[in-house]
């Protein structure tokens, strides 16, 4: 009986490691991939926290990975993504009301005469994660990454330390 709650712990301490192990790499990977805005770009992906409302579809504290693509597949209608640099190039989510095409350089049209360079453009097709934003953005803070990364490391080292002293106490004992 002893054997078998030991061996359970076991495995409960091993899946417990691997899980912080992931999510440790996916907050620094996101950390180490931050744009000039701030954003998250892995790939042709952009990882957006929604730090407020953009529309009834995207709330607060959801994450949104929104994929760039070539910028051909947008049409007139489609909502976008996009840094405007007026507004210290915050996210904004606006409806395409016209594309002019310059030999493959894509420039939209949105609200009320806008443009909208393809190097401000973030994209148009969406994978929405509800309220894990929030979460990210607390991993992703200073606190959170202390919490996470340096404070763990931390008591590892102090623990190792620790460990070479009592060998060394030890040793001397016997000597």
């Amino acid at each position: 009986m002893k054997n078998t709650l030991k061996s359970i712990l076991k495995v409960f301490l091993i899946v417990f490691v691997i899980l912080y192990l992931g999510l440790e790499i996916l907050v620094t990977v996101c950390l180490l991939n931050y744009n000039d805005q701030g954003i998250t770009e892995i790939g042709n992906s952009s990882w957006i926290i929604v730090d407020e409302d953009f529309s009834e579809e995207y709330q607060k504290g959801d994450l949104l990975i929104v994929d760039k693509g070539t910028g051909e597949e947008v049409s007139v209608g489609d909502s976008i993504f996009f840094y405007n640099p007026k507004e210290n190039n915050v996210v904004n989510y606006a409806e395409v009301a016209n594309i002019i095409d310059t030999n493959g350089y894509y420039t939209y049209i949105v609200g009320n005469d806008y443009n909208v360079y393809y190097d401000y453009y973030i994209g148009r097709d969406v994978t929405q994660l509800k309220n894990i934003g929030s979460v990210l953005s607390i991993l992703e803070s200073q606190i959170g990454f202390l919490i996470l990364i340096i404070l763990p490391t931390m008591i590892a080292v102090i623990f190792e330390i620790y460990a070479i002293i009592m060998e060394i106490v030890q040793l001397k004992k016997e000597a």
